[in-house]
């Protein structure tokens, strides 16, 4: 994507992009973003940068899709990018769908470990763009065109071998009142998963 079309693809998800319908509902909140270790899971941008930003999600909600299509690339590039969020990623299986739900997201653990944030970030916009065609072929296919990691993704989402570190995440998630996703807290607030509402929620934490 040249600098022309992406600049007019960020502007347009701007205008566009208020809010983003999720699976199932909100939530009070009870977080604590400080209890979540940064090193154990993937993140985006600087470690002392003033403001955390943590979303959990779902890979088989489509809601979750769209947020990462059309919210994402704004919040990275204004407010990652720029040195003003660290971005966690947390998964929250509703599940949707009670195999792709968590398979997906084990897969995208071991990108992770085998490979790290930037790859796992990848993997997460190019699996997305899959969603209602989720297969084992089709997870190792992602994981090997974005990190050649395709044998560990597939053999996590067939063993289900992140199992524990993805339910972790989920109860989490329940303990910060989440029941829906895509659930985004910045700071200890938790926000509707829209631009505008996420940006004056990190505006009003700077």
């Amino acid at each position: 994507m040249n600098q022309h079309t992406r600049r007019r693809f960020l502007a347009a998800g701007a205008a566009a992009c208020t809010t983003v319908a999720g699976c199932l509902g909100g939530g009070s909140t009870n977080a604590d973003p400080e209890e979540i270790d940064t090193e154990d899971r993937p993140a985006l941008g600087a470690e002392d940068a003033p403001v955390r930003v943590t979303t959990f999600i779902d890979f088989s909600c489509p809601g979750c899709r769209r947020f990462e299509d059309q919210i994402f690339p704004l919040i990275f590039e204004r407010h990652v990018q720029t040195g003003q969020v660290r971005y966690l990623h947390a998964d929250f299986p509703i599940p949707v769908d009670e195999t792709w739900s968590w398979a997906v997201a084990s897969a995208a653990r071991a990108v992770f470990a085998e490979a790290g944030s930037a790859p796992f970030r990848e993997f997460v916009t190019n699996i997305f763009r899959r969603q209602g065609s989720y297969s084992y072929d089709v997870l190792e296919t992602v994981a090997n065109d974005v990190a050649g990691v395709g044998t560990a993704a597939r053999t996590a989402a067939e063993d289900d071998t992140y199992r524990d570190a993805v339910e972790a995440d989920r109860d989490r998630g329940e303990d910060w009142g989440v029941s829906g996703t895509p659930a985004v807290f910045v700071a200890d607030s938790n926000v509707d998963p829209g631009y505008e509402e996420i940006q004056s929620a990190i505006e009003d934490e700077r």
